[in-house]
C-alpha cells in the first residue's frame, strides 16, 4: 500500500511540474514580399530570410511570392505584409497617390539597377541635350525604368520623342535608324545582353550626365542616384549614370525592436546571400542605405548602423 501511495505521489507531482513547466515561446511569424520565383531576385530573398530566421531563433521569416514590387505596396499598405522589396519610386508614389500612404520607412537598399542611356554612334547626339527631337526609347513600356527616365527628361527639361515599345521592337527600331537611343537596366559594369549583342552588328556610344544635369535631377528627385562608369563600357570612358535603389522596406506598424532584429539578421548573413545573388557581390549595401535621400529609415534599422558605427545622415531620420 506505502508503495501504491508512493507511486501516486511521484505520479502528481510530475504532473503538476509539467502544469508549472513554462511553455517554449513561439517564434514571431514575419512575412516578406519577394517577387516571382523565376527572376534571379528570387534566390536573394530567400537567402535574407534564411539569415534572419537562422540568426534570431524568435523570428521565423517566410517569403512571399508575389508579382513585385507593386504588389508589396499594396499589401505592406494594407497589413497583409510585414515587410518586402520595393524602390524608392514606388515609395514615392504611394506618398503622392489619391490616398496617400506616409508611414513607409526603409529597412536597407541593396543593389542598384543600373540605367544605360546608348545612342547609336552614327548619330549626332552625344550628350543628353542633343536628343531633344529625336527618337529616343525610354525603357520598356510600362516599366519601372520607363517611368524613371520619364521624370529625369521632365526634371531636365528635355523633349526627345519618345518611342514606347517592348525591348524587340526598340532593338529593332534602332537597327534599322527609325530610333537613335534607349535606356535600358543592365549590370553594375556592363550594358545588358540584348544591347550588347545589337552592339555587335551596330555601333553604339554610352551617354553620360554632367554634374548640372546631376544636381538638376536630384533637387526634383532627391531619391535618385548616380553612379561612375568605369572606361570600357561601348568602348567609352569614364562616365556617370543613373540607378534606382533596390531594398526593403516595412511599416511604422513594424515595432523598432523587430525591425532592429530583422536588419542585424540581414546584416549577419551577407556572406550566404552574396554567394547566392552575384550583383550583391560588388556593392556594399550599408553604403547603399546612406546615400539615398528623400526616404526616411526605420528607427530600429537606424538603432542597428548606429550600434556598429554608421553615421547616419540626419535627414534618413524620421
Amino acid at each position: 500500500m506505502n508503495a501504491l501511495l508512493r507511486l501516486a505521489a511521484a505520479a502528481t507531482l510530475a504532473v503538476s511540474a509539467a502544469i508549472a513547466k513554462p511553455a517554449a515561446a513561439q517564434p514571431t511569424q514575419l512575412s516578406m514580399g519577394g517577387s516571382t520565383t523565376t527572376t534571379p531576385f528570387f534566390a536573394y530573398y530567400s537567402a535574407v530570410a534564411r539569415s534572419i530566421s537562422q540568426s534570431d531563433p524568435g523570428l521565423n521569416v517566410t517569403v512571399v511570392s508575389t508579382g513585385g514590387f507593386g504588389t508589396n505596396i499594396r499589401q505592406m499598405i494594407g497589413g497583409q505584409m510585414n515587410f518586402g522589396g520595393v524602390s524608392p519610386d514606388l515609395l514615392e508614389d504611394a506618398e503622392n497617390a489619391a490616398t496617400p500612404f506616409r508611414d513607409f520607412r526603409v529597412l536597407w537598399w541593396a543593389v542598384p539597377a543600373v540605367q544605360y542611356i546608348v545612342v547609336r554612334a552614327d548619330s549626332p547626339v552625344r550628350s543628353l541635350s542633343d536628343l531633344n527631337g529625336r527618337c529616343f526609347h525610354a525603357g520598356m513600356r510600362g516599366s519601372s525604368s520607363e517611368k524613371n527616365m520619364l521624370r529625369i527628361i521632365r526634371a531636365l527639361g528635355y523633349t526627345p520623342q519618345h518611342y514606347p515599345a517592348d525591348a524587340a521592337d526598340a532593338i529593332n527600331a534602332i537597327r534599322t535608324g527609325r530610333c537613335l537611343g534607349q535606356a535600358r537596366t543592365g549590370g553594375n559594369r556592363n550594358v545588358d545582353a540584348n544591347t550588347a549583342e545589337l552592339a555587335l552588328t551596330v555601333p553604339l556610344r554610352a551617354i553620360g550626365y554632367t554634374d548640372a544635369e546631376i544636381a538638376r535631377v536630384q533637387r526634383e528627385i532627391p531619391w535618385m542616384s548616380f553612379r561612375e562608369v568605369p572606361a570600357g563600357v561601348l568602348g567609352a570612358g569614364p562616365f556617370r549614370t543613373h540607378e534606382l535603389m533596390v531594398g526593403f522596406a516595412a511599416t511604422t506598424r513594424m515595432s523598432d525592436d523587430i525591425a532592429y532584429r530583422v536588419v542585424r539578421g540581414m546584416h549577419s548573413g551577407i556572406a550566404e546571400q552574396r554567394e547566392a545573388f552575384a550583383p550583391l557581390r560588388d556593392t556594399d549595401v550599408i553604403a547603399n542605405t546612406m546615400s539615398v535621400r528623400g526616404v526616411k529609415l526605420h528607427p530600429g534599422a537606424i538603432r542597428f548602423y548606429r550600434e556598429i558605427g554608421v553615421q547616419v545622415p540626419a535627414e534618413l531620420v524620421p
